[in-house]
C-alpha cells in the first residue's frame, strides 16, 4: 500500500474534536536545550497550531510530550516549554508536575471546554522508554490511568512515530484515535519522496544518534531510496574511524570512551557493501585555541566539525542531486565556530529541493537563513529517514488498528 493511500485510511483530527470531550494529544516538542534553555522552538511552533485547533473546537486537551531521555543533559521538566506554547497557541496553558498520578487525573477531570493541560515529561515514567507491541503498551500504567478519562486520542508526534512506546501506540488500542495535522503533513511529504525511488535523492546525515543513523543509512541504500550519502557529525567520525582505522592511541581512547566500537564495526560493514555511495569526511575541525582543520591521519582528539576539504567534497554530492535530505548537523552547531560545515552545506542544499529533518537541523537552517526556502521541514530527523528507508512506523500501524476497531 502506498503511503498516500495509508494517510487516506487514517481518521483526520477533525473527527476527534467534539466539543466538551477530553482529547489526549501526543505531540513532540522535544527541543535542543543547553543549560536549561531552549535553543530552537520550531517543533513547539508547529504543534501550537494543533493545540489551537483543539482549543478553538472546544475540546478539553490533555497534552502528552517528552524532553530528552533519562540520563541525558537535556532531560528536563516540560515546565520550560509552557511559556513557549502559550506564546504560540496564544492562550493560557495549564501545567501539572505529574504525568498520570492523582494530581494529573484530578486536573484532567476539572478541565473546562477549550482548556489545555500540559502534563509533565512522559519519560519520567520508566515504562515510556521500553518498546513493546501496542497490545502490551495498552496495559501500561500510563494508559490504564489516563485512557478512562479520555474520549479520543490524537497522535501528532512524528518524531516519535518510530517508537513503539505507551504514549505512541498504547492509547490507540483503547480509544478512538485520529492523525494530527503535523503528522499528516509529514506522511504526505514522505509519499512525495517515495515516488522518486531514490533517483536524484541525496542524504546528508550527521548528528550524534549513531545507531539510528547507521540503521537508516543501511535501509535507504538497501532499498535504493537515495543515490548517495554524505556523513558528518559523530556519525561521520565513526565512519572515518571505520574507513581509515584507529589511527592513534588518542583516537582509540576516544572511541572506547564513547562506546563507539560496535558502531565502528557496523560502519565498516556498510562501507564494504556500499562504499562507492557513502562519502566520508577526509578532514575535521578541532579545538586548539580556536578552530583548526586537520586531515584524518592527523586527528588526535574528538572532532567538532567537518573540515574545509570535506565541505567541498560534500558540496559536490549536493550538486549532483535534485532532492537533498539533511538530517543532523555536521558539527557542534551550538558553537558558531563549529557550525561552518553545517551552514555552508545547508546554503548549498537550499538551491535544491531541500528536506530538513530534526530539531538541531532546523535550528541550523535558521542560522543559515534557509528555513523558509526548504521544500519540506520535518519535525522528525531520524523518523523521517527511517521511514524513507522502509522501516515500519509503529504509530501508523497502531492508528490503522484503531481505525479498524473504532471507525468501521
Amino acid at each position: 500500500m502506498l503511503l498516500n493511500e495509508v494517510v487516506e485510511k487514517l481518521p483526520n483530527m477533525s473527527k476527534c474534536l467534539e466539543r466538551g470531550k477530553v482529547v489526549i494529544i501526543r505531540i513532540d516538542i522535544n527541543s535542543p536545550i543547553v543549560d536549561g534553555k531552549i535553543l530552537d522552538d520550531y517543533r513547539i511552533r508547529a504543534h501550537a497550531q494543533t493545540l489551537r485547533l483543539a482549543s478553538e473546537a472546544g475540546v478539553k486537551s490533555v497534552v502528552l510530550a517528552h524532553q530528552g531521555r533519562p540520563g541525558q543533559d537535556d532531560f528536563t521538566s516540560l515546565e520550560v516549554h509552557k511559556p513557549y506554547l502559550e506564546k504560540y497557541v496564544e492562550r493560557p496553558i495549564k501545567f501539572v508536575d505529574d504525568v498520570a498520578g492523582p494530581e494529573a487525573r484530578r486536573q484532567i477531570r476539572e478541565l473546562r471546554d477549550g482548556e489545555i493541560l500540559l502534563l509533565e515529561n512522559v519519560r519520567l515514567l520508566a515504562e515510556e522508554v521500553i518498546e513493546r507491541v501496542p497490545e502490551a503498551q495498552a496495559e501500561t500504567y500510563l494508559v490504564k490511568k489516563l485512557a478512562p478519562l479520555g474520549h479520543y486520542f490524537v497522535f501528532d508526534g512524528f518524531a516519535v512515530a518510530h517508537r513503539s512506546q505507551p504514549s505512541v501506540v498504547g492509547f490507540p488500542m483503547v480509544l478512538p484515535s485520529c492523525i494530527g495535522p503535523v503528522f499528516e503533513r509529514e506522511l504526505r511529504a514522505l509519499g512525495a519522496v517515495f515516488e522518486r525511488r531514490g533517483e536524484g535523492v541525496m542524504l546528508l546525515a550527521g548528528g550524534a544518534k549513531i545507531p539510528d543513523t547507521l540503521k537508516a543509512v543501511e535501509q535507504l541504500l538497501k532499498n535504493n531510496f537515495v543515490e548517495k550519502v554524505a556523513v558528518g557529525g559523530l556519525v561521520g567520525f565513526v565512519f572515518a574511524v571505520a574507513k581509515y582505522g584507529l589511527l592513534n592511541d588518542e583516537i582509540r581512547r576516544e572511541v572506547e570512551r564513547g562506546g563507539y566500537l560496535p558502531h565502528v564495526e557496523r560502519a565498516r560493514q556498510l562501507l564494504a557493501k556500499y562504499g562507492n555511495k557513502i562519502h566520508v569526511p577526509v578532514d575535521f575541525a578541532v579545538e586548539r585555541g580556536g578552530r583548526i582543520d586537520v586531515d584524518v591521519y592527523s586527528l588526535s582528539q574528538a572532532p567538532l566539525d567537518i573540515g574545509r576539504s570535506t565541505i567541498l567534497l560534500f558540496k559536490e554530492v549536493v550538486e549532483q542531486g535534485d532532492i537533498v535530505i539533511f538530517s543532523g548537523p555536521m558539527g557542534y552547531i551550538e558553537n558558531k565556530v563549529f557550525a561552518t560545515g553545517t551552514v555552508e552545506l545547508l546554503r548549498a542544499a537550499a538551491k535544491k529541493r531541500l528536506i530538513l529533518g530534526g530539531g538541531h537541523t532546523i535550528m541550523a537552517a535558521e542560522m543559515a537563513g534557509v528555513l523558509d526556502r526548504a521544500f519540506h521541514v520535518s519535525t522528525g530527523g531520524r523518523a523521517f529517514i527511517q521511514t524513507l528507508g522502509g522501516e515500519e512506523m509503529p504509530a501508523v500501524k497502531a492508528l490503522l488498528m484503531s481505525a479498524k476497531k473504532f471507525w468501521p
